[in-house]
């Protein structure tokens, strides 16, 4: 779990290759989420991070993950291409998630 954009956001990754993305407004308690399949390929550096078949959304998103020790990691922005993905991490720009307990 982290923060993106004033929400606070929880990422939960299954290992059915699925994932689930909350993101709950702390203000009013409203809370969206998307869901999809995920694919990280550890052979490029950064390692990338493919969302695809969001129904949510009419597109997929990419973005490049940087393990942080074993309880945290970095997520660049997200790209709806994944040609235009990010290739490096920008510090005011990365979201940063903790393993949640």
């Amino acid at each position: 779990e982290g923060n993106f954009h004033g929400k606070k956001l929880i990422f939960e990754f299954t290992s059915d290759q699925t994932c689930v993305m909350s993101f709950i407004d702390r203000e009013n308690g409203s809370v969206e989420i998307l869901n999809g399949n995920f694919e990280m390929n550890f052979s490029k550096i950064p390692i990338s991070l493919s969302i695809k078949n969001i129904p949510q959304l009419d597109h997929p998103l990419h973005t490049v993950v940087e393990f942080i020790g074993s309880d945290s990691i970095s997520l660049a922005h997200f790209s709806t291409h994944w040609r235009l993905r990010p290739i490096s991490f920008i510090r005011n720009k990365s979201i940063n998630l903790k393993r949640a307990k």
